[in-house]
């Protein structure tokens, strides 16, 4: 496999052990359940996706139905890669084709669940977390992050199901909760 998956472990949230605010830990495994319904979707819409399809653009301006993955996904590794809290996220893949892109989606998801079950209290409430090079020079909160991830996955993948309706397919039903 081209991309080292983080563990099955990723999946579940880390023990309650060092966190006294209840609150904080909660909305950390409530994030955590929903990002793990948010691969889901993110797959199903990929492979609803048939891959002589894959270089489709509405426009001529826009990115392709695989760089509008690509891109989304490889935010979510930007974004949490500024914890600091793993050694290094999954390789972008050298070659773009549909396997490699859905092997990095579920590398980058399982990345991302990793870096949330791993997270202690004090990284959760951090207030100094820094985009630089990329973003502004600005401390961002641990909260910040989170929200970021969640909305520019939704805002992206949101287009590329209207890619699926160019195509002719109809999309996956989207999951409303994470608990069932």
């Amino acid at each position: 496999m081209l991309f080292g998956a983080a563990g099955a472990a990723a999946a579940v949230a880390a023990p309650s052990k060092g966190w006294n605010n209840r609150f904080a830990e909660q909305l950390r495994d409530d994030f955590l359940a929903h990002w793990k319904v948010e691969k889901q979707y993110s797959l199903d819409v990929l492979d609803a996706m048939p891959s002589e399809h894959f270089d489709l653009k509405p426009t001529p301006e826009q990115r392709s139905f695989m760089d509008q993955i690509g891109h989304y996904v490889q935010a979510n590794t930007n974004y949490f890669k500024r914890f600091e809290l793993l050694v290094e996220p999954p390789p972008v893949p050298s070659e773009a084709t549909p396997k490699t892109l859905r092997s990095y989606l579920i590398a980058s998801y399982d990345y991302v669940a990793e870096v949330l079950a791993t997270m202690t209290e004090e990284d959760f409430t951090r207030r100094d977390i820094n985009f630089r090079p990329v973003g502004p020079d600005t401390p961002h909160t641990a909260q910040d992050i989170f929200m970021r991830a969640y909305m520019h996955s939704a805002h992206h993948r949101g287009s590329v199901v209207v890619y699926l309706r160019l195509a002719g397919i109809e999309p996956p039903r989207w999951r409303f909760s994470a608990q069932g």
